[in-house]
């Protein structure tokens, strides 16, 4: 399911929504209530569900993300 960006161009707030391709896009500021934008090529990535995808190529002593110290779980929690 991918993740797409969001601009309010009245209060600058800036968020992201993992919504389905047909879900409609989102019309308010969660913070101010006025109307938001979509940025072009907004799409931040996809969170594929269930099997048949490859996981990064991380484990315990090298990780994919970058961090210093190991994730506890695959794929690397970078939040």
């Amino acid at each position: 399911m991918p993740t797409y960006d969001y601009k309010c161009d009245a209060c600058g707030h800036t968020f992201e929504r993992q919504q389905k391709m047909s879900d409609p896009p989102v019309k308010k500021c969660p913070e101010c209530g006025k109307p938001v934008r979509r940025p072009i090529g907004a799409v931040a990535g996809f969170v594929k569900g269930g099997g048949g995808g490859s996981a990064p190529a991380c484990d315990r002593s090298t990780p994919c993300c970058g961090r210093e110290t190991p994730c506890d779980r695959r794929p690397c929690d970078t939040a």
